[in-house]
């Protein structure tokens, strides 16, 4: 369901794409429910969270979107603090993050909120890209969020904004 989710959703049939999600969260939640000292189902159902915040998102059902970003940033924090040398895990909880800052900046127009969680995401990729400089997604997500939170105080600048107005 997982897959099929993401395929629709990369085609453009979001509603198709929002069934599939809420199917695979239904049966992720059901195992994550028979075996709750299983990981791996709960690190799949925080990624189930995240998928139906994108897909909510997509939609413009805002409220929604935000409940289930939420909820997969809180089992990311339960996932890294459990297990802090995860390095998975860390990086959830940075994607999480950076779900939450893009949403809040692109979506609620709330920068206060956008940059306090794009500085949460920085911290720990910040210390993935130093703990693990060959690997280059790190130094890219680094450098995204480097980049937003750069744009973020580009908006804010009371210089820009009297040129603005």
């Amino acid at each position: 369901y997982s897959k099929l989710g993401s395929t629709h959703s990369a085609l453009g049939n979001l509603e198709q794409a929002l069934e599939f999600c809420e199917d695979d969260l239904v049966l992720t939640k059901e195992l994550y429910t028979s075996y709750p000292t299983n990981v791996s189902f709960k690190n799949g159902l925080a990624i189930s969270y995240s998928k139906l915040g994108s897909t909510h998102s997509a939609l413009g059902n805002l409220e929604q979107a935000l409940k289930f970003y939420e909820e997969r940033s809180r089992l990311g924090k339960e996932l890294y603090t459990s297990y802090p040398t995860n390095v998975s895990f860390k990086n959830g909880l940075a994607i999480s993050y950076a779900q939450l800052g893009r949403f809040y900046r692109d979506q609620m127009e709330n920068t206060a909120q956008a940059r306090s969680y794009f500085k949460q995401c920085l911290v720990l990729w910040q210390a993935l890209a130093n703990d693990y400089p060959a690997f280059v997604e790190y130094q890219k997500n680094l450098k995204w969020v480097q980049n937003n939170l750069a744009d973020l105080d580009k908006a804010d600048d009371p210089v820009i904004l009297l040129k603005r107005n």
